[in-house]
């Protein structure tokens, strides 16, 4: 009994004394309990942005108009003419939903011939897609339901004949990137890619830390130091995404049928940000293990803060500037378009240009607290 006395206290002393034990048991699970809670914060997909195609003009689609713009779910943002502006402003972020409502919606309904409403759906995101086609079926659930009580009052029909009644208005849905909502295509590449992403911020961490414990780079050469480091493991990286494209992509049968340049570009930044991000963290710290305790505050929650799940937009404000500074959210919204929705290069140049600014802060910080420490090293020497 003595002896397990001792390994207890023993341990308890150990867990007190040990800043490192102190921040994992008493820090780490709480702040990110804190991140994983701020990303859910309202608790449900509100307001996203839709666009209406109203070649009716009368007063039932105005109706249908408002009704979409009232729901909790959904705000009216655009106006259009052209159902093809549907597909661009889908393809840039701009609308979760398109909804067409065509000519002669009313005059049809008031002669109780088939009246259909279109919905164009983001299918690339399995959870506003789905919102968006169940909430945009309840909506003309509601309007129909109106419609048919005033078409019985008009006509003197009976509760029991109204089950008969054809609805007024149909949706017929089509659904873009991704149109079976295949969960396989939606969410595992994301988690992989998460996964590498952790790897190179681990990387970049490692590198440079066991140089500074030991004090051994070559404080005449910063620059040099950080781009040999940051070289040879990128190299390492890239082979990485090669065996996650041409194998397990394969594999899975997880179709890519989208641009293998920009895919290469926008994979290469992503590597090297995340990387750099790694080094900024021993720069910072200066040590291996109080790095790798940002890794861990970084890189858990890094997924769910990407967007790729959970829209940023629905996101509290300090999540959305959190997320902005890691590498892995525009990598995933960029790689989005080119793996599921097949677009061209140029829908990714301002992810690029957001992995570009990522990689010249990150090694311009990290530059600096290497010469800092370099100064102070050079101090307690002298």
């Amino acid at each position: 009994m003595k002896y397990l006395y001792n390994v207890i206290i023993e341990e308890l002393k150990l867990i007190f004394t040990n800043k490192y034990y102190l921040f994992l048991i008493c820090l780490w699970p709480f702040i990110d309990f804190v991140f994983l809670g701020g990303i859910y914060f309202y608790g449900n997909v509100q307001n996203m942005p839709v666009a209406v195609i109203d070649k009716d003009h009368s007063k039932l689609s105005r109706t249908i108009s408002r009704y979409f713009d009232t729901s909790y779910a959904f705000d009216v943002k655009y106006k259009l003419d052209d159902v093809e502006d549907f597909r661009y402003l889908l393809t840039e972020n701009k609308i979760y939903m398109g909804i067409f409502i065509p000519k002669d919606t009313q005059k049809n309904v008031k002669k109780s011939l088939p009246a259909e409403i279109s919905f164009y759906i983001d299918g690339s995101n399995y959870l506003t897609a789905n919102l968006s086609e169940i909430e945009g079926a309840n909506i003309l659930g509601t309007i129909n339901a109106g419609l048919k009580n005033t078409m019985m009052k008009k006509k003197g029909i009976q509760s029991k004949q109204a089950k008969d009644m054809m609805l007024p208005i149909q949706n017929d849905t089509s659904k873009m990137f991704n149109p079976t909502y295949h969960y396989g295509y939606f969410l595992t590449p994301g988690l992989w890619i998460s996964i590498l992403g952790q790897l190179f911020l681990i990387f970049g961490t490692l590198t440079i830390g066991k140089d500074l414990e030991k004090k051994q780079y070559n404080s005449n050469s910063v620059f040099l130091f950080i781009f040999g480091k940051l070289f040879v493991y990128t190299i390492i990286s890239v082979i990485y995404f090669e065996i996650l494209f041409r194998i397990f992509f394969p594999a899975f049968q997880i179709p890519f049928d989208g641009n293998t340049s920009g895919a290469i570009i926008l994979s290469v930044l992503f590597i090297i940000s995340t990387i750099l991000l790694g080094m900024l963290m021993s720069a910072v710290t200066g040590n291996r293990l109080d790095a790798l305790k940002g890794c861990l505050l970084i890189g858990a929650p890094a997924f769910l803060l990407s967007g790729y799940t959970w829209p940023i937009q629905q996101m509290p404000s300090l999540m959305k500037v959190i997320s902005s500074f890691i590498p892995l959210s525009s990598y995933l919204e960029g790689f989005r378009k080119i793996f599921q929705q097949n677009m061209h290069i140029e829908f990714i140049i301002p992810f690029a240009k957001i992995l570009i600014t990522l990689i010249i802060l990150y090694f311009l910080t990290t530059y600096i607290f290497l010469i800092i420490r370099n100064k102070i090293l050079k101090k307690l020497n002298g």
